[in-house]
């Protein structure tokens, strides 16, 4: 029969509130950042707005100061930045899908995680 020193069961004990802990953590923030991202886009849609606008593409592409750039490449150049830019209201879209995504798998991942090592805690403490 194996016995378990104290030391043992400190470490593990703080092991189990530790993760589960992290986990419960893991669940609140992202839960309060998804109330964010629906608080900005439904409720205040102007909180969510670029307080700084991003330059124009005619003020970013800069024509050659000496006289090889022709205007047509000049303008060649303008027409690929135009292509590329993305509008603001789409980069706020990007950016909400991308803090949705991190949000809701750090949920998925939290819930089990905190669940297990609370069932466990839970267990330890009755016996």
């Amino acid at each position: 029969m194996e016995t378990t020193s104290p030391k043992t069961v400190l470490i593990k004990m703080i092991y189990f509130y530790l993760v589960a802990l992290i986990g419960l953590l893991m669940v609140a923030f992202s839960s309060a950042d998804l109330v964010n991202i629906g608080l900005r886009t439904w409720v205040f849609p102007k909180a969510d707005l670029n307080q700084y606008p991003q330059p124009t593409c005619s003020d970013m592409v800069v024509k050659a100061l000496d006289a090889a750039e022709t205007d047509a490449q000049y303008q060649a150049r303008l027409t690929d930045c135009e292509k590329t830019r993305i509008s603001d209201d789409e980069a706020r879209a990007i950016q909400k899908q991308k803090d949705a995504v991190r949000d809701i798998s750090f949920i998925v991942v939290g819930i089990p995680l905190f669940l297990y090592h609370w069932i466990v805690i839970r267990k330890d403490r009755r016996s």
